[in-house]
């Protein structure tokens, strides 16, 4: 089964003219729960001082991949009556209270703002439709901190979630799509209901029910975890392989529920399986069908961001004109032919990490690597190759 993805990841794993990934973990489960694929191919790093086989319990920086928890958690919270998908957040997050919208700048350079006039809902934060952006995204971003005498290449250091991401809106609340920093906010939420940090709300509601032991925000001070570390790579224009600087804090001041998880593909495999199978662990049935339902009114402005080769990281790669965005990742809204089901729920993770759940197919799977920059195309390919390749598959025998 899945023989072309294997051979693909071979050919781009090996050293030659085609290597240019230097390891990576694909991982498949069914709706019974059962592994129907697993392949890992490579090594944990291009420094062959320190490199080891890649396994499916390496340790991960999953980045973005950590927004699929934080959802489920602050949707337990609304089970628990403890927020409302449509209240407004500022009852618990004054900080995002009347925020400004910059619109635009002057002739000099100087921003122009004008005051948000409808409030920020936590469904806004969990589509990405809040107004709110990512600095390293936005050139609009980018120029107001320039103007703010911010530098995005050291303002990032602490992982301090007030300190680094309190932004301007780029919209009204409600009426675009940014990818951005809303679900960061709605880890401060679940920890301001609960009165502890987000990760030790995870621990007891998410990690510890699916038995989760390799899966922290604190890589610091766990040596077992740190022996088992997959190491970033750079690849440059030149296509050369480089050991990549450190982008995230192993051990930063603030859970942050944007993109702050360290896991092995074998532990994350249990969230996207208890979550296909729709099996009651974590959320309820109901809860679980909300979340592939769209929650964007309108699916012109994501539409426009993911079209093209720029949008291509917000779809995995996958190629479909039919786009909204469920609670948890973007939302097929037609079936890809050989690819994925209409209501197939997608994201991914900044070093192109990449998971599906399709419930309709009764398939979910991981693509897990460490390579920088995001939206490699290689590593694209290989991860719709291997979607391919389950969906295509006219049964799927159980691999141990």
């Amino acid at each position: 089964m899945a023989v072309s993805v294997v051979k693909l990841l071979k050919n781009a794993t090996s050293p030659g003219p085609g290597y240019n990934i230097p390891g990576a973990v694909l991982l498949a489960a069914n709706k019974s729960g059962n592994t129907i694929f697993f392949h890992a191919q490579g090594y944990t790093s291009v420094d062959e001082s320190v490199a080891k086989p890649i396994t499916a319990d390496a340790i991960f920086w999953i980045a973005s991949c950590t927004k699929l928890m934080t959802t489920i958690s602050a949707l337990q919270c609304v089970e628990r009556g403890l927020l409302a998908l449509d209240e407004d957040v500022s009852r618990v997050l004054p900080e995002l209270k009347s925020k400004n919208i910059l619109t635009g700048f002057t002739g000099t350079k100087t921003p122009i703002f004008q005051k948000a006039t409808r409030n920020i809902t936590l469904r806004h934060l969990l589509t990405h439709s809040s107004g709110l952006g990512y600095d390293f995204l936005s050139p609009t971003l980018k120029a107001w901190q320039e103007w703010n005498s911010i530098d995005i290449s050291t303002s990032r250091t602490r992982g301090n979630l007030a300190k680094e991401y309190d932004l301007p809106l780029l919209f009204e609340p409600g009426e675009g799509w940014e990818y951005g920093v809303g679900i960061d906010w709605v880890g401060r939420m679940i920890e301001r209901v609960h009165g502890r940090k987000l990760g030790d709300y995870m621990r007891e509601h998410i990690w510890e029910p699916l038995g989760m032991e390799s899966t922290t925000f604190h890589l610091d001070g766990n040596e077992d975890l740190q022996r088992r570390l997959c190491l970033p790579t750079l690849r440059h224009s030149s296509g050369e392989l480089t050991p990549a600087p450190k982008f995230h804090q192993s051990d930063p001041e603030d859970d942050l529920g944007g993109g702050g998880i360290y896991t092995s593909p074998r532990d994350y495999m249990q969230v996207l399986t208890t979550i296909l199978q729709n099996d009651g662990k974590l959320l309820k049935p109901e809860t679980v069908d909300l979340m592939f339902q769209p929650h964007l009114v309108s699916d012109t402005h994501i539409k426009a961001k993911v079209a093209g080769e720029a949008g291509a990281m917000y779809r995995a790669g996958v190629d479909s004109d039919g786009w909204n965005f469920g609670l948890g990742g973007i939302l097929n809204t037609e079936d890809v032919e050989g690819v994925c089901k209409k209501g197939t729920l997608t994201w991914g993770g900044l070093p192109n990490l990449y998971w599906w759940i399709d419930p309709a197919a009764g398939n979910c799977g991981l693509y897990a690597s460490q390579v920088l920059p995001p939206a490699d195309k290689s590593s694209m390919d290989v991860s719709v190759a291997f979607r391919r390749d389950i969906n295509q598959a006219s049964e799927c025998d159980d691999i141990a």
